[in-house]
């Protein structure tokens, strides 16, 4: 069955937890649907800048060399004129046995960077041609995340533009305070290229972008300027100088073109900063919720109320929800997929506008069952038709059509809409067991119902037994100290096991565990598994004692797995981390740079080996608390 198990508990760490969203029967978004791309949005970790627009047109200049003249050459072109200037970066001409100080001039003051080419220089010759070329002149900074990373060097100003070249990956040297590195599009950080011009400095020591993104130098002055820096302020221009004052030897300027985009693609955003979210499959006040509200065990289901997979599948939900609603929740959220359904978001503002006259249910099933009869009706004469379904019901139309147009009603939509969205859910329906992906196929199983009820009433003992069933906050409070270390005394059923949290290695997830830790959120909760293929012990699963409210975005660690004693998270997603704790007992390279750890055993290392979950009769031994210490 599709149900998660003690088994899948051991798997998630095998496979890290790569779980994704099925494509459900009424079809994924048409992938020529526009995306939402912020330009002024939080950067997003593992996705920095795009190449150079693909289907640009030349115009009249293109083909031949542009004629220009002085010692900056570029700075003679317009912002957008600078985009696509040419084919490939430049060869290397400086000597990379030295290093370079970049001045990055800016109406708030100057910031001088020490670029390193012993490390990447590809990277540090091309920033150095296009420096003293004049390339960055006037252009700005279009984004800054406070704490986080400025980013400049955009010609088109939105995060889409660059030269018109990639340079290759070059990943050395750590993102300390002041860093400066290059953006890059998705995909994996040894293969992927740099975009050509945009760069980013760090305004803050930044671990979690070490081993993805090439960071080239470091700011050596001015790092309070660039704690000035604001959306849109200027670049003057940049100086590059050999360190001892002389003169930085740059190619010649290569044979430029000036292709007219189009059109100005979308945005790719910068890294992100990690951060600690609320779960959207947790239920939240205002969901749509039947069966019994006490249950450990809930089913969000995302439908769209026009597709015809979600009116087929709604039967069976029901005929199952009669069976189990005594141990499970059952959630409905709306989904409408507007690009292929013309009247989904109407039907689902009419099922909103039914549950304030207290039928939501009974209108969502009345619509599904007659969706074959309304599906072709045009989009102008639908609002009659959920009137005459709404009358026929005995609710007050009138009431029912005034409402589908309130802010209330629109909003309580949107949310269900904005929540699926952060799933990634891709089609409907889609479904959700205690937050793991639920295929629709399993539902069609004769053994569904007692499949369910088992998992249901194991979930539920665990549940009653734990001091975490009840724990849910949005985010987790900021209770470390930056670059400091937490003893954690884990006292379990086999004897004390001592966990040294290093915070400065991955600050986000090590104080989300630690303020758990403080909260008693572990107490009395169940080892989950004793992994032998990976030998490793796992405990705090939310597969078993629900989430804490929140999961947090992963940051990457290196190498400490080939070490033994390991402490790290197990995700519940590639990008994301909820509480489950990871002890290694064994070192397992496998895991370098795929899971975030956040310390070590320092002591107890037999007594985590001896851990065992439940087997057959046996009881699983159980973590009975945990005491948390600065060192």
């Amino acid at each position: 069955m599709h149900f998660p198990s003690r088994t899948r508990a051991i798997r998630a760490v095998a496979v890290l937890a790569a779980s994704t969203l099925m494509l459900t029967a009424c079809g994924a978004v048409p992938a020529n649907v526009p995306t939402p791309t912020a330009v002024q949005a939080t950067p997003t970790s593992g996705a920095v800048m795009p190449t150079a627009t693909a289907g640009a047109e030349a115009t009249a200049e293109s083909g031949k060399a542009r004629q220009v003249e002085g010692d900056r050459p570029y700075a003679t072109f317009s912002p957008q004129q600078r985009s696509n200037i040419a084919l490939e970066p430049p060869s290397i001409t400086i000597d990379v046995t030295r290093k370079y100080l970049a001045t990055i001039k800016t109406a708030k003051g100057e910031m001088i960077v020490e670029l390193d080419p012993s490390a990447a220089p590809n990277t540090v010759n091309n920033f150095i041609y296009l420096a003293n070329n004049g390339f960055y002149d006037g252009l700005t900074f279009h984004r800054v995340e406070p704490g986080f990373v400025i980013q400049g060097g955009d010609p088109v100003g939105n995060g889409s533009g660059g030269p018109g070249y990639d340079v290759p990956p070059e990943i050395n040297l750590k993102h300390v305070e002041g860093a400066i590195a290059m953006a890059r599009t998705g995909g994996p950080a040894e293969t992927t290229p740099n975009s050509g011009s945009q760069f980013y400095i760090t305004l803050g020591a930044q671990p979690n972008l070490d081993g993805q993104y090439t960071s080239f130098g470091r700011t050596i002055s001015g790092m309070e300027v660039a704690m000035q820096i604001a959306i849109g302020d200027t670049i003057e221009r940049i100086d590059v100088v050999a360190e001892d004052g002389s003169d930085a030897k740059v190619a010649e300027l290569m044979p430029t073109v000036v292709p007219v985009p189009t059109a100005i693609p979308a945005p790719t955003a910068v890294p992100v900063p990690a951060t600690c979210d609320a779960v959207q499959t947790n239920i939240v006040a205002g969901d749509h919720v039947r069966g019994n509200e006490k249950a450990a065990t809930t089913i969000i289901e995302y439908a769209d109320l026009q597709c015809p997979s979600c009116a087929a599948l709604n039967p069976n939900i029901n005929t199952i929800y009669e069976a189990v609603s005594d141990t499970v929740r059952f959630v409905y959220r709306h989904y409408p997929l507007t690009e292929i359904h013309d009247k989904a978001l109407i039907a689902s503002r009419a099922a909103e506008a039914a549950h304030l006259q207290g039928k939501f249910q009974e209108f969502v099933d009345s619509l599904y069952s007659s969706q074959q009869k309304w599906a072709t009706v045009p989009v102008e004469q639908f609002t009659d038709t959920v009137a005459g379904i709404a009358a026929e019901m005995g609710l007050n139309s009138n009431q029912l059509i005034a409402d589908m147009q309130s802010e209330e009603v629109i909003a309580r939509v949107n949310r269900d809409i904005a929540s699926g969205k952060a799933l990634q859910v891709a089609g409907t329906p889609t479904l959700f067991v205690d937050g793991q992906p639920l295929s629709t196929q399993s539902l069609a199983d004769t053994a569904v119902i007692t499949e369910l009820r088992s998992y249901a009433a194991e979930r539920q003992a665990t549940a009653k037994s734990s001091s975490a069933s009840e724990f849910l906050v949005a985010a987790p409070e900021q209770v470390t100290e930056k670059d400091s270390l937490y003893v954690l005394t884990v006292k379990t059923t086999k004897g004390d096991i001592e966990l040294t949290i290093d915070t400065s290695r991955a600050p986000l997830n090590a104080n989300a565990v630690v303020f758990l830790a403080q909260k008693g959120y572990y107490d009395n909760t169940p080892v989950q598994a004793n992994a032998d293929q990976v030998k490793a012990v796992i405990f705090g699963s939310s597969q078993f004692i629900g989430n804490p409210g929140f999961d947090c975005g992963t940051e990457s660690t290196g190498s400490d797995f080939s070490q033994v004693g390991t402490v790290a998270l197990n995700p519940v997603s590639q990008t994301r981390n909820t509480s489950a704790l990871v002890l290694m007992y064994e070192a397992n390279d496998q895991f370098n740079g795929q899971l975030t750890a956040i310390g070590r055993i320092t002591a107890g290392l037999d007594i985590a080996k001896s851990l065992q979950g439940a087997q057959g009769e046996t009881k699983a031994d159980e973590i009975i608390s945990i005491t948390v210490k600065k060192q």
